[in-house]
């Protein structure tokens, strides 16, 4: 194998050896609580960026992880159901929600569309918020059923057995994972990047480029209703200003980008990366400057890694690639005879 094939594995190995790192470490609760956190960010990552991939960036996932988990928690309460059968309810309901929203914001490109969609999210968080009879209001829910036993006899809450917690949701970020890197290596993966990169260009080529975006924001909607509910469930209350926040629109933004948009396990591996550095290491070191320091790490990695620390992994095995060199000015053509 060349040394390029394994540059090439590095960041799938990297992936892959972080998502397992509390296996490792002993039986450490916090690492537990944390590393299932962090699995669940990465699946959101990935969802998000299935969308993100046909070039149309949202600020209103929000909407989909606070509407799956709503749903979830409410059937499970109201209804009794269980989250074996409410969880996957969530993610059905967040992807008929998706359709919904991609015939709305069909003709809408850049900060038009990034604005439109955080302000549907605004509007969910304030329905929620206000619909007091249905969804108790800004006291939210509590007393949700944990996460469900695949196995007898196991109990996944935080408060107890939280490395079956984790092993849930690890499982679920693989799942996620392999759906996101089929999805970009697939045929209409490649329809989306030709979409991205010149939307006339593809609808030329016979590309249906409206239903390529439409289907890309079905899935991803899909999938980050799933994160939403098992959000739910996981943490065991809610409350429609911490779901419907446009912390977690932003979030899945940012380690995307981190990680690399463009890569299969991008996504992931800024969420592996990012959330246990900053539970475990800025915030107990730097509890009032830690927020400061997470930005100015993010701003040094885009600067540095521009195409996201998966990229660079795969370049030269990361050693090639530095800062953005400027542009050369072009060689003037030689003077006529």
């Amino acid at each position: 194998m060349t040394s390029k094939n394994l540059a090439g594995l590095l960041p799938y190995l990297i992936t892959a050896a972080l998502a397992l790192a509390p296996l490792a470490g002993g039986d450490v609760p916090l690492y537990y609580q944390v590393w299932a956190m962090a699995c669940l960010y990465g699946a959101l990552a990935a969802a998000w960026n299935i969308y993100a991939y046909s070039g149309a960036i949202s600020l209103g996932h929000g909407a989909f992880f606070g509407l799956g988990a709503y749903s979830s928690g409410l059937l499970n309460l109201s209804w009794q159901w269980p989250p074996s059968l409410t969880i996957p309810l969530g993610g059905v309901l967040a992807a008929a929600f998706g359709g919904v929203w991609a015939l709305g914001l069909l003709r809408l490109r850049g900060v038009y569309l990034g604005l439109a969609t955080l302000a549907a999210m605004e509007v969910c968080r304030v329905v929620v918020d206000n619909w007091d009879s249905f969804t108790s209001g800004s006291m939210g829910l509590v007393g949700l059923s944990r996460l469900p036993a695949f196995f007898p006899g196991m109990d996944r809450g935080f408060g107890a057995e939280l490395k079956e917690q984790y092993l849930v949701l690890l499982a679920f970020l693989v799942v996620v994972t392999g759906v996101h890197g089929l999805i970009l290596t697939c045929r209409w993966g490649w329809a989306l990047r030709a979409v991205r990169e010149n939307e006339s260009a593809a609808a030329m080529i016979g590309i249906p480029v409206d239903r390529c975006r439409s289907l890309a924001l079905v899935a991803s909607a899909a999938l980050t209703g799933w994160c939403g509910a098992l959000y739910a469930h996981a943490v065991g209350v809610l409350e429609p200003g911490l779901v419907f926040s446009l912390h977690l629109s932003a979030l899945p933004l940012v380690l995307s980008i981190f990680g690399g948009w463009r890569h299969p396990v991008g996504p992931v591996l800024g969420a592996l990366i990012l959330y246990p550095l900053d539970q475990l290491v800025l915030q107990p070191r730097f509890p009032q400057g830690h927020g400061a320091l997470y930005g100015l790490m993010i701003l040094l990695a885009i600067y540095f890694f521009p195409g996201g620390i998966a990229a660079w992994l795969s370049s030269s095995g990361g050693g090639g690639q530095g800062p953005p060199a400027p542009a050369s000015s072009p060689t003037p053509p030689p003077p006529n005879p």
